[in-house]
């Protein structure tokens, strides 16, 4: 056989799929025949389409054109291999080289449309597909599927320069081409989605679905626009199949840590924003919607680690920073919300919400004139922040202000009908102002708004304690007390209404439970051992005035409620120096009828002795 028969050989077994005998053929067909550029070229294909065996391929092209420099196809296929490799620049000068010596050469056209798609220069990309199809009609079949990827490429390119209109006709031409993209669907979807057309979004993503049912992107922009009308399940049964198909698909997990977030399902929201940040460690929103739930939780300490991460990566986020005042607040890190809220306001010297933020803090602070600066300026920029008015009126009625803090309040209310600290707060100025009716009316609408404000309760049962309707009070302590079993004030003021009604055993329970929560509390111990007193425990009344006195040593009721009980276990020494102890305090005080009274005790003593 000689060289032109092993070729045939060689082409008919590469026809049949004997890849490896064509090679054999084609390597006898070149050692017979160095020069054979054919055949270099034919197994040069074979290395590249069959056996993808790029570098051999390579080679043999290379070879072909040495041997017949004008061999516009080699230029060609070494074009399409080095694409396959990735070698963008050295395919494109291939192809050019192809089309110099054949400018008809419809297949360079094509190919280079492909590298030029690679690259992301779609126009060049859509220009050279045409022109391949124009110099050979056929070929339409065979790059239909290619033009529809570059417009659908470019598409997405505009889409994500926020150019819409563009974005939907490339998605257009791109289904023209080739009606079955389901990609194309799902893409084109997303972008009625952000426009809020989103019967036609869930029209395309399903579309796209019936055409590839394993389409995570549609899965996952179906679960988007599901959530964003209100279909909570719909959004999450989407991101769940998103997820069985692709369980790396971070933005899954945190598009479905949103919507969780918003159900209140804060441990189930915390898990997903952990995958989608253990996928994808540089997601800001991740962290600091992480923070956002643990600040809901009152986890402020991992909410700021949040936060903090978020803008390590990305420190112009101003809504990050006042996010991070206000956890630092509720840490009552007030210094430190200050220097966050400034860290906005040289970003955005316009947020409203910053100046707002360095106002509370200002006010924690004491520094009462500063906030109202901050929160004036907050109401500047935005007229109808409830908050700011909200927070105002805290600081004039710190200052004393009442009948400013009410219409502060007030307005606050007006704004925001809904805004339950806003009445609670109005309702403690109007007490103060001696309004106690239209008080109780506030707190009753602060606690029908929100039937968990603590603070509302405890409010109400104070006025109703200073109203002497002890009974309601208790009611108001004891609703509080469900709502946070672990406040030493809400016994103890519940124990007082006990006590003025007489129930000391009642009250000493919640004396008890006072002290137990904080021992630091002089008065608690001072009125247990009142309670003590009157029932007759001479020896329990007697420890706690001590632990009283310990702990508020400048207090005459507290000596003379000590002297009356020395006198009753007949300590009479005790008793007498316990008097003299109140009277010299009075005295100090400037209290001269209490000092007589003592005296006058003393002096009762010393003539019973």
């Amino acid at each position: 056989m000689n060289a032109d028969d092993f070729f045939n050989q060689g082409f008919n077994k590469n026809l049949q799929g004997d890849f490896q005998g064509a090679i054999a053929d084609y390597t006898e067909a070149i050692q017979l025949k160095p020069n054979f550029a054919e055949a270099y070229y034919n197994r040069g294909n074979i290395f590249y389409s069959s056996l993808r065996d790029y570098r051999a391929a390579i080679a043999d092209f290379h070879k072909a054109i040495q041997l017949k420099p004008n061999f516009a196809e080699a230029y060609h296929n070494r074009g399409n291999t080095l694409y396959s490799l990735a070698d963008y620049e050295e395919a494109i000068a291939n192809y050019e080289w192809a089309l110099a010596i054949n400018p008809k050469l419809a297949e360079s056209h094509h190919g280079r449309g492909n590298v030029y798609c690679a690259l992301g220069e779609y126009d060049r990309a859509i220009a050279d597909y045409h022109q391949a199809i124009e110099i050979n009609p056929e070929l339409v079949t065979h790059i239909d599927f290619d033009i529809a990827r570059a417009f659908h490429y470019r598409g997405v390119a505009r889409s994500e320069n926020g150019d819409y209109q563009g974005a939907l006709a490339d998605f257009q031409q791109a289904l023209q081409w080739y009606p079955q993209y389901a990609a194309v669907y799902s893409s084109r979807g997303n972008i009625f989605h952000i426009l809020e057309e989103y019967e036609q979004a869930i029209a395309d993503h399903e579309r796209a679905l019936q055409l590839d049912p394993h389409l995570v992107e549609a899965y996952h922009y179906r679960g988007n626009t599901c959530y964003a009308l209100g279909d909570y399940p719909g959004a999450i049964a989407d991101y769940n199949r998103a997820l069985q198909i692709n369980p790396h698909f971070a933005q899954a997990y945190y598009n479905r840590g949103l919507v969780r977030s918003y159900l209140k399902d804060y441990p189930a929201a915390i898990a997903d924003f952990n995958q989608a940040l253990q996928l994808n460690p540089d997601d800001v929103q991740a962290y600091y919607e992480r923070g956002l739930v643990r600040a809901t939780l009152g986890d402020f300490p991992g909410a700021i680690t949040d936060y903090e991460q978020a803008l390590a990566k990305n420190p112009t986020l101003a809504l990050v920073y006042g996010f991070l005042a206000h956890a630092r607040c509720q840490l009552g890190d007030y210094q430190g919300t200050i220097a966050d809220s400034n860290h906005i306001l040289q970003i955005h010297p316009e947020y409203a919400e910053g100046y707002c933020d360095r106002a509370t803090a200002r006010r924690c602070l004491g520094d009462y004139q500063g906030a109202i600066l901050d929160y004036n300026r907050a109401l500047q920029l935005h007229p109808n922040l409830a908050t700011a008015y909200y927070g105002r009126g805290l600081a004039r009625e710190a200052l004393q202000d009442y009948l400013a803090a009410v219409e502060e309040y007030a307005q606050a209310i007006k704004i925001d009908p809904d805004f339950s600290p806003a009445y609670c707060n109005r309702g403690n100025a109007l007490r103060l102002l001696g309004a106690e009716q239209r008080a109780l009316a506030d707190y009753n609408q602060a606690i029908k708004i929100n039937p968990s404000l603590v603070e509302a309760y405890y409010n109400r049962g104070s006025l109703h304690y200073a109203l002497q309707d002890y009974h309601g009070a208790i009611a108001d302590y004891t609703t509080a007390l469900q709502i946070n079993p672990n406040s030493a004030a809400f016994y103890s003021d519940r124990a007082s209404a006990y006590y003025a009604l007489q129930d000391y055993q009642k009250a000493i329970a919640d004396y008890n439970q006072a002290i137990v929560l904080d021992p630091s509390f002089a008065e608690d111990w001072y009125h247990r051992g009142r309670s003590r007193l009157l029932l007759g425990d001479l020896q329990g009344a007697l420890a706690d005035l001590n632990q009283a006195l310990q702990r508020q040593p400048h207090w005459a009721s507290a000596y003379m409620l000590r002297a009356d009980v020395y006198r009753q276990l007949e300590d009479f020494q005790g008793a007498i120096a316990d008097f003299q102890q109140s009277a010299n305090i009075y005295y100090q005080e400037g209290n001269i009828e209490y000092y007589q009274q003592m005296l006058t005790a003393i002096a009762q003593l010393k003539s019973n002795v």
